[in-house]
């Protein structure tokens, strides 16, 4: 047998390896000149020039180059899909904001958002597991001054690092500082982490903001202090959980920190979780993050700060597959990563047990709000706001004046009550539906959007889960606490590998089913089954949800009870031995 080939070193900027020995991503990048530029057939142009042939209509959407780029800016270029998954001539944008925290938006920022999505998307709201939110069929001509009015309405830079090989939305526990018991200050240090490691180019300015019409001449600043020319090797993800609420996944993370102390004055560090994989690449899975000792509050920025710089440094610039730090982590080595984050950048990491880690928490209903008042906590199916939701979400937040945040779970938390009856008598004229009166497998469930927009999506989650749950409820089930996770494709972004019952998408009609994460989101799902057509998908899961039920004599949480069951037993319960 021939010896296994030896794996290739990796392309790093510390191994001094040349832009030429990158991948296509990286010379896009670096020849932006910050973002600014776009390169094509030996060609360059600005990525205002592309702006504007969306704004007149001459172009249906971006270039390969500049759709690159605009994921920096917080937008996608999409393609509508057929249901068999065939692209058609449909051309949009998904357009993300960033909200540190989960936003903590005033009554005018909410309606800000409210407005965009009836002027410039498709009427209604979309918020995602990493507390943002994001408007849909964004049709060219209304792009640009959908971000303006984000801009100006919204906040300042209100879609910039949304998206992009940098850090992306910082996500924190949406009842820090609601929560009578504790307050950790941790979206205070999101907000100020989200706004350290912003791109500082000047592009974002010029191409969506600046009314001059010399703009479009040459970048004015396009350095980056902290990242350089070539940005990171991928996305980085930051989350800080609650000592109560872990629903943010924090082991998730490529940092991840969880409060070591009630007043958020030490926290325990985590790093190199995600959950992407690629099927049939054995060498990329879902990980999660490594314990690194305990760090004080006033250095939390610092440290962040640092593994961003290490994953610059050292990062895989070729294979964007191998590029994620959770692999920079493991090839080099957590001692080595700990030493650096002493010894160059004065990090006073002190090793110490870690705290155990919360559960994740719905939050959904009433509560009691640090300082009187309360806060009330509403059921989005996916995270799909339609119009009446919407509409009476907006009327509660105008009328008493309201905070809102966006939980992990992809629902709204209406913060600053000063009158339970009231406010749910006016959502309740307004067609919101009760919290209470969701079921709590509806409650737990989640899925990302998927088809037909998505264009990794191999097959449906938003629009099929709704679906299965019907069944489900219908046949009984709607009572067994279980969370199921969805996505049309292995990337992870609803986190099906840390779910109860997780299903990604795998072709184009079946799915793969994992069991036995846990609600503290300390442990990944096994596979159960490597591909289940569609047509069988109600049917295996009303076989798990039966089986969590049933033969669950001990009432462990379903989680638990997934990970001990036997997987052949399991299989036979479920009454699909081989799918």
């Amino acid at each position: 047998m021939a010896a296994e080939k030896p794996a290739a070193p990796p392309v790093t900027l510390e191994s001094g390896d040349g832009v030429e020995k990158m991948s296509a991503n990286e010379r896009i990048k670096v020849e932006s000149q910050g973002l600014f530029y776009v390169s094509a057939k030996g060609e360059v142009h600005t990525f205002l020039d592309e702006v504007r042939s969306l704004d007149t209509g001459e172009a249906e959407t971006l270039s390969g180059g500049a759709k690159e780029l605009s994921k920096f800016f917080g937008i996608y270029k999409q393609q509508a899909r057929g249901d068999r998954g065939k692209k058609l001539k449909d051309f949009f944008f998904m357009v993300r904001i960033t909200a540190p925290g989960g936003g903590g938006f005033t009554a005018a920022q909410w309606a800000a958002l409210d407005d965009a999505t009836q002027r410039f998307a498709g009427g209604t709201l979309r918020l995602t597991s990493r507390q943002s939110i994001q408007f849909h069929h964004v049709y060219g001509p209304q792009l640009a001054p959908l971000v303006r009015h984000l801009n100006r309405e919204y906040r300042d830079h209100g879609t910039l690092s949304s998206c992009g090989d940098v850090n992306r939305n910082v996500m924190a526990s949406p009842i820090d500082g609601l929560d009578p018991a504790y307050e950790v200050g941790s979206r205070e240090l999101s907000e100020a982490i989200a706004k350290e490691l912003a791109p500082k180019t000047s592009a974002y300015f010029q191409i969506f903001l600046s009314e001059d019409d010399g703009r479009n001449t040459r970048p004015i600043n396009p350095e980056e202090p902290l990242y350089g020319a070539l940005y990171l090797p991928r996305k980085f993800k930051i989350g800080f959980a609650h000592p109560t609420d872990n629903s943010v996944d924090v082991l998730t993370q490529d940092v991840g920190l969880v409060p070591a102390e009630p007043d958020g004055s030490f926290w325990d560090l985590y790093s190199g979780g995600g959950l992407g994989l690629t099927h049939n690449m054995p060498k990329t899975a879902a990980l999660l993050g490594l314990y690194f000792g305990r760090v004080p509050r006033d250095q939390v920025i610092d440290a962040v700060r640092a593994i961003v710089t290490l994953q610059k440094e050292n990062g895989e610039r070729k294979d964007r597959r191998q590029a994620r730090w959770k692999y920079t982590l493991r090839r080099l080595g957590v001692e080595t990563v700990k030493r650096a984050l002493r010894e160059r950048f004065d990090i006073e990491l002190a090793d110490a047990e870690p705290r155990p880690l919360p559960p994740m928490n719905l939050h959904l209903g009433w509560h009691e709000q640090r300082g009187g008042n309360g806060y009330y906590g509403i059921s989005v199916e996916n995270g799909r706001i339609d119009a009446t939701t919407r509409k009476g979400i907006r009327a509660a937040v105008e009328a008493f004046n309201l905070e809102v945040r966006i939980t992990p779970q992809q629902d709204v938390l209406l913060c600053k009550v000063p009158d339970r009856e009231a406010l749910e008598r006016l959502l309740a004229e307004h067609g919101v539906r009760d919290p209470s009166s969701v079921s709590i497998l509806r409650a737990n469930s989640m899925a990302c959007p998927a088809k037909p927009t998505c264009g990794l999506a191999m097959t449906e989650a938003e629009r099929i889960l709704p679906i299965y749950v019907d069944e489900l409820e219908a046949a009984g089930l709607g009572d067994v606490d279980v969370v199921i996770r969805m996505t049309g494709c292995p990337n992870g972004c609803a986190r099906p590998p840390t779910a109860e019952i997780g299903i990604f998408g795998y072709g184009k009609n079946d799915h793969v089913i994992l069991v036995g994460g846990s609600r503290e989101g300390s442990r990944i799902a096994r596979e159960l089954f490597g591909r289940v057509p569609s047509e069988q998908m109600v049917p295996v899961l009303t076989g798990l949800l039966t089986a969590i039920r049933d033969r669950n004599p001990e009432g462990l949480p379903a989680g638990e009870f997934l990970h001990r069951a036997d997987p052949g037993e399991l299989r036979s319960w479920v009454g699909v031995e081989d799918v």
